[in-house]
């Protein structure tokens, strides 16, 4: 069942000689339990792309769906996102003055969550990715692993099956990236959507399916196999 869908999204910045067409004639589905990786090099439209399938950002022209949800059409985005979405920022947005397991529980506290339901919640999300023992240490206390694990888990708390992940390991020594990879995995094929960004070939292997953009434009589109499902080119 398809979770995000852009439909013919274009998305330009500026006007006149200045405009930047940041995504051009974009249409992209990814499904229940899907990982898809988006490749492409520095400027091709990647962070955009996640940034309207998330909701962060409106399109120019073209619709995003998440589920049944038209975006242009939703009152409360903000709450649609809390509730729905789960972001993993490239430099991971953790507040530093907050404990692992605070960060964590931010996001339901925000929608209304009582505090000591929000931190149970918390500690299930940081258990299913193994650092529920790091819960009461700051930031600077742990590890790049490990602040990035913690973000993972503020982005999986509560009902949101939708991640966006934007180069997460790009800090990350080999071994500390493929387990953030197993995470990522591990959660699609618990029925989550995960969109991955990503520069890394050995990162998108781990994809179902990999998007590669180019000047905005989608330009080809494999499985992990290595066979071509479209082509632009």
């Amino acid at each position: 069942m398809t979770h995000v869908r852009l439909s013919d999204v274009t998305r330009t910045h500026g006007e006149g000689a200045a405009t930047v067409h940041a995504l051009q004639h974009v249409t992209l589905e990814a499904g229940t339990g899907e990982l898809l990786a988006v490749m492409g090099p520095s400027g091709s439209g990647k962070s955009t792309l996640l940034n309207l399938a998330g909701g962060l950002d409106r399109p120019t022209s073209g619709t995003v769906h998440i589920g049944e949800h038209d975006l242009a059409t939703v009152r409360d985005l903000a709450a649609l996102r809390r509730r729905t979405v789960g972001y993993v920022f490239q430099d991971l947005n953790l507040i530093p003055s907050l404990t692992a397991a605070e960060n964590v529980m931010l996001p339901r506290e925000l929608d209304g969550a009582r505090p000591r339901r929000a931190r149970q919640e918390a500690m299930t999300a940081l258990a299913d990715i193994g650092v529920d023992h790091l819960a009461d240490r700051f930031p600077d206390e742990l590890s790049g692993g490990q602040r990035q694990r913690v973000a993972i888990a503020r982005a999986l708390i509560g009902e949101r099956r939708l991640l966006l992940a934007d180069e997460p390991t790009g800090a990350l020594d080999t071994g500390a990236g493929d387990d953030i990879l197993r995470i990522l995995r591990e959660r699609a094929d618990a029925g989550a959507t995960v969109l991955l960004v990503t520069h890394e070939p050995r990162y998108a292997a781990w994809a179902d399916r990999v998007v590669f953009l180019r000047d905005g434009r989608i330009a080809d589109t494999t499985d992990t196999t290595g066979t071509p499902l479209t082509s632009t080119r």
